[in-house]
């Protein structure tokens, strides 16, 4: 099962927890996930829906195979670039499954940049077919950008029909290092057997 891991708005590879769990992942035995990819986006300071779309599309590919093993993290607006490219992913064309880590579909205080993620829409229905209806969650209850969490909670399950999994003190998950991610990730999509 192949992982790919969209970084946050300014994240890059190196970034926040990104390195802390492929570290983790590729410990352990047999790996649950391989190849781990982070992927590096463009003009990380400043995303647009094209440019991040487009990426997303390049680092998933075209193979509907490898699609249908392949796991895919969105961590902030990288959420918002994974579901965004899932939906325009061929009919009958899916992944494996979607985690999307302090995932919003607005924010309290957007600034004009990113004020497009918010209000452009996308198809959501095709979204969720394109996760195969296997699209889970993480919000904290003291996230600094989307400090309702419980309308968050209820337009994910609404929206997508997403699993939820709330943190408590988990803010925007911009720290170095989050158990509770990697549980999350395996307990979910663990890389084992074939979800196509």
């Amino acid at each position: 099962m192949r992982l790919i891991i969209i970084p946050r708005w300014s994240g890059a590879p190196a970034s926040d927890w990104y390195p802390w769990i492929t570290a983790e992942l590729a410990a352990r035995q047999p790996q649950p996930f391989a190849p781990v990819v982070v992927g590096a986006m463009p003009n990380p300071g400043l995303p647009t829906i094209p440019a991040w779309v487009g990426r997303v599309r390049e680092l998933l590919g075209g193979d509907p195979a490898e699609l249908a093993q392949t796991v895919i993290v969105g961590h902030s607006v990288g959420c918002q670039a994974v579901l965004r490219a899932l939906a325009e992913l061929p009919d009958g064309v899916h992944v494996a499954g979607a985690l999307c880590v302090a995932g919003w579909f607005w924010t309290d205080a957007p600034w004009d940049s990113l004020l497009p993620w918010i209000k452009t829409p996308f198809d959501l229905a095709r979204a969720q077919q394109a996760a195969s209806n296997r699209i889970v969650v993480m919000i904290s209850d003291n996230d600094p950008h989307t400090s309702d969490w419980r309308a968050n909670t209820a337009a994910w399950q609404e929206r997508l029909g997403a699993e939820v999994t709330l943190v408590p003190g988990g803010q925007h998950f911009n720290g170095p290092k989050y158990p509770i991610i990697l549980q999350t990730l395996l307990d979910h999509f663990g890389g084992q057997g074939d979800f196509s």
